[in-house]
């Protein structure tokens, strides 16, 4: 009687341990490299396959050149027509390219289409470790120093302005490295490549 409900007991153990093996060991699904570049971004897509994309050719006098690329599904921050834009690029050709805009009467987006010579200046937006999170930083940092020295000293002391200062315009030239305003010129111009 005891060895027959040991016997049992084991039984479904090894019944719950095999469906609990058989439950890990299933594969789960896998993702094809298509699915994997895709997952990127718009930048991995067109490896997949031949697509024309949008680069900016920038010649600083003291960086060098650098090419600046966008593909379709980026988002572009540029000025045209005197207004600034900053929509994702829906569709590029070889002389144009085109944005999707809001259409608040129709209620839906619509493609609005720029030549590149109606182009004044793109925005760049660029992610460099340490400096862009200085540019936000050291400005409120400046002013968290000159509030407590106000504070703490009921006063305010013109020998707390170096340092203030330092931060303030440091955390503007951090900001300026990490989103230049490129104006389209001879010298920084937009053109249309194809990836192969």
């Amino acid at each position: 009687m005891k060895s027959h409900r040991t016997c049992r007991s084991l039984l479904l153990l090894n019944f719950i341990l095999l469906i609990a093996s058989y439950s890990w060991a299933q594969p789960q699904d896998t993702l094809t490299s298509e699915q994997l570049l895709q997952r990127k971004g718009p930048s991995y897509t067109a490896l997949l396959r031949p697509s024309k994309y949008l680069a900016l050719d920038v010649n600083h006098t003291l960086g060098g050149f650098r090419r600046y690329r966008f593909f379709v599904g980026d988002e572009l921050h540029f000025k045209a027509r005197g207004e600034k834009y900053r929509e994702e690029l829906y569709d590029i050709t070889d002389s144009t390219f085109s944005v999707l805009m809001a259409n608040e009467v129709m209620n839906r987006d619509e493609p609005v289409t720029f030549r590149f010579d109606e182009i004044q200046r793109v925005f760049l937006h660029r992610r460099i470790p340490f400096i862009t999170a200085a540019g936000t930083l050291f400005p409120i940092a400046g002013g968290v120093y000159l509030l407590a020295d106000v504070v703490n000293n009921r006063g305010f002391y013109t020998n707390t302005l170096p340092v203030v200062g330092t931060l303030v315009v440091s955390g503007i030239l951090f900001h300026l490295i990490s989103n230049p305003h490129v104006r389209i010129n001879n010298n920084h111009r937009l053109k249309v490549l194809r990836t192969y």
